[in-house]
């Protein structure tokens, strides 16, 4: 499970216009895909890539996104399940853990492979969601003030509703 670094924002924004890069369910927004790992999902318009190094994608599975204070980190990794480990079992796992690292967090398990986790804290508003699949655990990390609690809700709900894996 990865735990969000703890950083600081303030102020959350952006243009709302329709990305042309928007999924097929017309979520409005900037399409990014993980040819490596397989999979794409649409952020929210305004958001912007932080590392452009090709080679760390690679090794992180995925790219860090900031727009005015808020933050999404999209990763993803090879999993070696060991023993009787399923991604079943790995999922009711991270959500104990969940349960332990985020006291009042509210997890919602969405199927057997992936849940989402959303916690406040004194740094502002955190999801994690997960899903397990393929042998790959992909996960989107979100971070946003406390004072953004309706748009955070609603950019969460649409990150989810737009990531595909193969």
């Amino acid at each position: 499970m990865s735990i969000v670094a703890v950083v600081l924002f303030v102020g959350c924004g952006g243009d709302k216009k329709s990305g042309s890069d928007a999924s097929e369910e017309n979520i409005e927004g900037v399409k990014y895909e993980n040819k490596d790992f397989g999979y794409s999902v649409v952020l929210p318009e305004g958001f912007k890539q932080q590392n452009n190094d090709a080679e760390m994608e690679k090794s992180r599975g995925g790219k860090l996104f900031l727009a005015d204070g808020c933050m999404i980190d999209a990763t993803c990794s090879e999993m070696n399940y060991l023993g009787d480990m399923t991604p079943e079992k790995s999922i009711d796992q991270g959500i104990e853990m969940s349960k332990t690292l985020s006291e009042g967090a509210e997890i919602k398990k969405i199927d057997d492979i992936s849940y989402v986790s959303k916690s406040q804290d004194e740094f502002g508003l955190r999801a994690h969601y997960e899903l397990q699949k393929n042998g790959k655990k992909y996960m989107i990390d979100m971070t946003y003030p406390a004072d953004k609690k309706d748009k955070f809700e609603k950019d969460l709900e649409s990150v989810i509703k737009s990531f595909k894996a193969e």
